[in-house]
């Protein structure tokens, strides 16, 4: 007896001190696990025997052009006399030179003995790499050195870059990937890591998952940012030597990057560059798939609608079968069954974001519904419409993968449809955030961040603040808008006013004009915008609506804003921001036309006859006349509908 009573209260004197401890105990949170880059492609430096052999070396390039200015300037020469041939030859052999070691073998080993940097975590950790070398092995700089910040005075030591032989196969990299997330693991002594996944890694952690990811069940947060899913467009377009280049978009791209407030891809809007495209096919033709024709990270970049076919023209059945075997893996295994992976993965206690960008085609080729590089069918998973064209009216989202009719994942320009997404719950869709450039709008900064260090699984619906499609409020747009109280892109007749601001961080903006086509009759609907309005930098001013709209849904409307930045080398410039019509009974969708034009005709498109625009468009005018002439017809109605009430 005595002994059971000894027993009974060495037990309730052991669950007295350990039920303080249990009361205090908490749950891991997002800051406490170490995160690890993913980067994007051909971000990781490649060696042979100590020598680098992919880094750009700008000293190296520069030297090699001085020492062949004669050859260029004859290329040059002969380029602008429609002749390619001698500059291809030149470049391509140059190229050839520089990075020609890392060609692989038809069955997609390496020729050469190629090396990544360091892979254990030790030397691959950011605290350790910021204070070697000059930082040159870190990824994604500007990102991740803003993600330290979250974690703390200690967030270096946090910080993990993976280091990867780009040219390999994802079947090749997501084993790479899962031994050094658990060399991460055991060197941290922590339970789970958080993966940051940028664009080709975010193809990585996607076979990642769907080969290890559940068995392993060791991941926290995923955020994928314009993740290279299912591939990119330039990967196709380059295979099949279908290089079309896109030069107004390539400038935009450029003035993003660079953070330019001035809009500079007018210059080269009338005109079409097509030597350009003869340089990049023909050199892709004789020396670029000498480099990177058996690379089986390029053969998983192709779309997996365009796989086979090329494939099948381009690998030898035989000599090429390993790299076939893995790519049709990644292909016909891995890519079709993604949202079922995805899905495991969310119940085994994973949290995965997506965050993309759409609204612009590809650079080259491929005209889709891209973030430039990336087709958003790829990044996202989404059915989309062909680029320049949405969704008929009355379009029903198709909700193979979020069956709920209550979530309405078609967006705003009525484009995209991610409700047949990888994972329509959790991917926000950022319409003019170019690849690459998520760190420089301020929007998708501020997304990632709070999805990467949420200890609670986020949806669309989560953050008011954050909705799932939202227009880029990167400065190089000037201006951007939103109805009041309204999910960004929705325009119901409960909403009566219009904040415009101006993203410029240095010019004051003049509002000349707000437009309004899609919605009946002209002089039905407008914005009440009392003459030439002034707008300072990073603020803000609201315009009362005239009317109310019609009580109809899945329909669209394009607000067009035209406006002028005091002292910019652009004075006068527009953005037209499309918006779906809700709170009333959508019109029957016409299956059998599916699409139709992306934006509506407007004021000036209605009264050009003829032959008219095509002159304008020769003359390189036509968006200039276009954007004056709107902007009178929208200013005639403004005064047109005062003199009404008057």
């Amino acid at each position: 007896m005595k002994k059971l009573l000894s027993v009974f209260l060495s037990l309730v004197l052991v669950l007295l001190v350990m039920t303080p401890l249990a009361s205090v105990a908490q749950a891991a949170g997002a800051r406490d696990y170490p995160t690890i880059i993913v980067p994007g492609y051909s971000s990781s430096d490649l060696y042979i025997d100590g020598e680098q052999l992919w880094g750009l070396d700008k000293e190296a390039i520069q030297n090699t052009l001085l020492e062949k200015i004669a050859q260029y300037g004859r290329g040059l020469g002969e380029l602008a006399l429609q002749q390619p041939d001698y500059l291809c030859d030149v470049l391509g052999q140059d190229m050839i030179d520089y990075v020609g070691r890392l060609a692989m073998n038809p069955d997609g080993s390496s020729v050469y003995d190629v090396e990544t940097y360091d892979q254990s975590p030790e030397y691959t950790k950011f605290s350790y790499l910021y204070s070697h070398e000059n930082g040159k092995h870190i990824h994604e700089h500007e990102i991740m050195k803003d993600i330290a910040k979250q974690y703390g005075s200690n967030g270096n030591d946090r910080l993990f870059a993976y280091q990867q032989d780009f040219r390999m196969s994802q079947v090749d990299l997501a084993a790479n990937l899962d031994r050094y997330i658990d060399a991460v693991l055991e060197y941290t002594g922590a339970e789970k890591v958080n993966l940051i996944a940028v664009s080709h890694g975010g193809q990585t952690v996607a076979a990642y998952l769907s080969m290890y990811g559940q068995e392993k069940n060791v991941i926290n947060n995923i955020l994928m940012i314009v993740p290279a899913i299912g591939g990119v467009a330039p990967a196709y377009d380059l295979m099949s030597e279908n290089v079309v280049l896109d030069e107004e978009i390539l400038l935009q791209y450029f003035e993003n990057s660079e953070m330019m407030e001035e809009d500079l891809e007018w210059l080269v809007r009338a005109n079409e560059f097509g030597i350009l495209d003869d340089v990049c096919n023909t050199l892709m033709h004789r020396y670029i798939k000498r480099i990177i024709g058996y690379w089986g990270s390029v053969w998983d970049f192709v779309p997996a609608e365009y796989y086979d076919a090329l494939r099948d023209e381009l690998l030898d059945p035989v000599e090429s079968a390993p790299l076939i075997e893995k790519s049709d893996y990644f292909h016909h295994e891995i890519l079709p069954n993604l949202a079922d992976t995805f899905s495991a993965c969310l119940d085994e206690g994973m949290n995965i974001y997506i965050v993309a960008g759409s609204g612009m085609p590809s650079l080259t080729g491929l005209q889709e519904q891209s973030d430039f590089i990336v087709p958003v069918s790829s990044s996202t998973g989404a059915k989309t419409a062909p680029f320049g064209k949405r969704f008929n009216d009355g379009y029903p989202q198709a909700g193979t993968v979020c069956a709920d009719e209550s979530h309405n994942h078609v967006s705003p320009d009525m484009c995209l449809d991610l409700s047949c997404g990888y994972l329509p719950d959790q991917t926000w869709v950022v319409n003019g955030m170019f690849h690459g450039m998520t760190w420089k709008d301020p929007y998708c900064q501020d997304l990632c961040k709070k999805l990467l260090f949420s200890d609670e699984r986020a949806d669309v619906t989560t953050y008011e603040e954050f909705p799932q499609f939202k227009y880029s409020s990167c400065m190089i747009y000037s201006v951007t808008a939103s109805l009041d109280h309204s999910p960004q892109g929705y325009w119901s007749k409960e909403y009566t006013a219009l904040t415009v601001t101006n993203l410029s961080q240095k010019y004051k903006m003049r509002l000349i004009s707000i437009s309004v086509d899609g919605i009946g009759a002209p002089f039905d609907t407008g914005f009440d915008v009392k003459g030439i309005v002034n707008i300072e930098p990073g603020e803000s001013y609201t315009v009362p609506m005239r009317d109310s709209v019609p009580s109809v849904s899945a329909k669209t409307a394009d607000i067009t804003i035209t406006y002028s930045l005091s002292g910019s080398k652009t004075p006068l410039g527009t953005r037209t921001l499309v918006f779906t019509l809700t709170g009333g009974k959508a019109p029957k969708y016409d299956e059998a036309k599916p699409y139709t034009d992306a934006l509506h005709e407007t004021g000036f498109d209605k009264r050009v006859e003829g032959g008219m625009d095509d002159v304008l468009k020769r003359l390189g005018i036509f968006e200039f006349f276009k954007m004056i002439v709107n902007s009178i017809l929208a200013m005639f109605r403004t005064l047109r509908a005062t003199l009404i009430l008057i």
